[in-house]
């Protein structure tokens, strides 16, 4: 694969600790600026002490983040759902679009809750489990 061509990866992980909405603020704005010198967009959801990020650039960009995710200690259990090339970007206006759950609806909400149950016992089924639907539920520039 050429170190340029478009790559996503989307995985969810478990925070360590509890994270407070300062550090959450803290951990978008770092992201947001190293996707943003990677190549990178994305978008990062944070419910119930768990993270599901997209990341989608240059190959090497995404690698290099991924990397840097996988050392970082606020993470645990680091389950990678979909990793690969693609055609398109899905959240190109943004370098990382986040979405507090304060602003997740109720079945939006419910939908993530299922998909992480669904994630907890079959990684590598998260696709049967409606991935995709729910992902381009955000695609469209919301509040964060």
């Amino acid at each position: 694969m050429q170190s340029g061509s478009l790559y996503r990866v989307v995985y969810m992980s478990t925070a360590v600790g509890v994270l407070r909405a300062e550090e959450l603020d803290r951990i978008y704005l770092r992201a947001k600026s190293a996707n943003a010198g990677a190549g990178v967009t994305g978008l990062m959801l944070f419910y119930e002490g768990v993270f599901l990020q997209v990341l989608e650039g240059p190959a090497a960009g995404v690698m290099s983040l991924m990397e840097k995710i996988r050392r970082d200690r606020r993470h645990s259990g680091i389950a990678v759902l979909e990793s690969g090339p693609a055609e398109s970007r899905a959240f190109e206006s943004s370098p990382m679009h986040f979405v507090a759950a304060r602003n997740l609806s109720p079945g939006e909400k419910q939908a993530f809750s299922d998909l992480r149950k669904a994630v907890a016992v079959r990684p590598a089924m998260a696709g049967e489990h409606g991935l995709s639907d729910f992902l381009a539920a955000f695609a469209a520039v919301r509040p964060a």
